[in-house]
């Protein structure tokens, strides 16, 4: 897959803004392009040609909204976040009526330095990036990390909760490092915003794995309740569902 150190960081990347974290590096990102701006952004990605070689793909980095007034002004050139993943394509289809079906691979984590605005016929956004964590640094093997979250997933409550066993798969790929595992497991289970940002914006990989390991604990309470409450404390007889 793709390093963090093959990005040209001294080259704007195009700006994707959500309402939400929506890439952590190693994820997928799954896309329906159709904004006229995107459309462009994916184009000016991939370039316009009947062949695509995705290899040689333009990083797309997915930003996140300042605020509810940002989205408010998402057709214009709303506040932003400082904290992106920078993703390449990965996958792509492109649709008779002009819309692109991509797939985002998440590749490192990165600070907005300086905006781009639109220019001249570009109709998207770009932006100077710094790189959070230095590209080519070694990483520590975070050995107790791993098996305090290996623990956690064990828990028979949460062994009955739907996904954990993909998860509790996930580390169990002991080929996979644990820093990719944790941004992985992130990605589907940190559902909160606030807490999605946290593990965006935090450098440090055991802080992100204390992060998916409340996450974890929160949903563990969740499903405890669940249990305690049984049909005999529905509401006129129908489920809590």
């Amino acid at each position: 897959m793709f390093e963090a150190d093959g990005i040209d960081w001294t080259q704007p990347i195009a700006l994707f803004p959500l309402g939400t974290v929506s890439l952590l590096p190693h994820a997928l990102q799954a896309l329906h392009v159709f904004e006229p701006r995107y459309r462009q952004m994916t184009e000016d990605a991939i370039g316009d040609g009947d062949v695509v070689d995705l290899a040689e793909a333009a990083p797309i980095a997915m930003a996140v909204l300042a605020d509810h007034g940002s989205l408010l002004d998402y057709a214009g050139t709303p506040r932003l976040r400082d904290m992106v993943c920078v993703g390449r394509i990965v996958r792509h289809g492109r649709r008779t009526d002009g819309r692109h079906d991509i797939v985002l691979h998440g590749i490192a984590r990165a600070r907005i330095l300086a905006m781009h605005e639109p220019e001249g016929t570009r109709l998207y956004r770009m932006a100077e990036l710094v790189p959070l964590e230095r590209p080519g640094a070694p990483r520590p093997p975070l050995v107790q990390v791993r098996g305090a979250i290996e623990s956690v997933l064990a828990r028979p409550r949460l062994a009955r909760v739907e996904g954990v066993r993909e998860l509790r798969e996930l580390f169990g790929r002991r080929e996979l490092p644990t820093h990719a595992a944790v941004e992985v497991a992130s990605h589907v289970l940190v559902r909160d915003a606030e807490a999605r940002y946290r593990v965006l914006s935090e450098p440090d990989p055991v802080r992100r794995a204390a992060i998916l390991r409340d996450s974890l604990l929160d949903l563990e309470r969740t499903a405890a309740l669940a249990e305690r409450q049984g049909s005999a404390d529905w509401p006129r007889g129908e489920s809590w569902n």
